[in-house]
């Protein structure tokens, strides 16, 4: 199945921002946020995951080949002039996106991206080498993740259960469970919209050359990069690595926020974001 656009909120004529997911989420977890981006048409033109009949690489690539799609979308629906706003794994593929091809994008927000210290991703390199990175943790839990439910209503109660989802409104967890769960072809139930297997896929091929890239971003488009204060994919240490090499960049701290700040406190999301775009766009 070829790439897909999906219509998200906004009128036809506004102008254009689309939004990346972080992995295994599904878009419509973000509508409350983009509902706070008013003025603005938001799209999404996914990752493979979502795009219906794909199923996940059998050899390992790379993120790259992820931000490829997107650009090809982009040509495909004759789309320029893009605010990227993409969260965790979505942050990254945008920034690709945006360095690749700069003059398509009229700005950048990456929400809690996927910048992990370098001797993390030294040891995630050194594990593929190896032929062994589905023996890493964060695999391991993706394949093991429950991928079928009787109801839209037992899935709820039982993710209403998930510390990942203890701070996330009603209206953020009705929206997973709507739109990440699809009824099974054999009609037995519902299964996980974003597969089990797509899932571990983007985990096992986490972004190598993040460090490298950061730099470029200085004198492109006008680039905004959210942390959580609790986060586990932006520590720290590599929010102040990505300030000293990103000077040009707006960086903003969401305090007492986790990874998923964008579906938990989306409202106060929206109202940084809104702010930021209001004074680094040109009129």
């Amino acid at each position: 199945m070829p790439q897909t656009l999906i219509e998200l909120t906004g009128d036809a004529g506004a102008p254009l921002l689309n939004i990346m997911p972080a992995n295994g989420f599904p878009l419509q977890t973000y509508l409350p946020l983009l509902r706070g981006l008013e003025g603005f048409r938001s799209i999404s033109l996914p990752p493979r995951a979502l795009w219906g009949d794909q199923a996940a690489p059998a050899t390992l690539r790379s993120w790259r080949d992820a931000a490829d799609d997107l650009l090809r979308g982009l040509d495909r629906f004759g789309l320029d002039d893009i605010v990227a706003v993409g969260h965790s794994l979505g942050g990254v593929l945008s920034m690709l996106a945006l360095i690749k091809q700069p003059k398509r994008f009229r700005a950048l927000v990456m929400l809690d991206p996927v910048l992990l210290p370098q001797a993390m991703l030294d040891m995630l390199a050194r594990a593929r080498e190896a032929g062994r990175i589905d023996d890493m943790p964060l695999v391991q839990g993706a394949r093991r993740r429950r991928e079928f439910f009787d109801s839209r209503e037992d899935a709820y109660s039982r993710f209403r259960e998930k510390p990942i989802f203890a701070d996330w409104p009603a209206e953020a967890l009705s929206l997973y469970v709507e739109h990440g769960l699809r009824a099974r072809e054999n009609g037995a139930g519902f299964e996980l919209t974003w597969g089990p297997e797509w899932e571990a896929y983007y985990f096992s091929t986490v972004y190598q050359s993040i460090w490298q890239d950061l730099p470029k971003l200085n004198n492109m488009a006008p680039t905004l990069i959210i942390r959580a204060e609790d986060s586990d994919t932006f520590p720290e240490a590599s929010f102040a690595r990505a300030q000293s090499l990103a000077p040009e960049a707006t960086f903003h701290e969401m305090k007492g926020q986790g990874h998923l700040f964008p579906q938990a406190a989306a409202l106060e999301t929206a109202r940084v974001i809104r702010d930021w775009l209001r004074t680094s766009l040109p009129p």
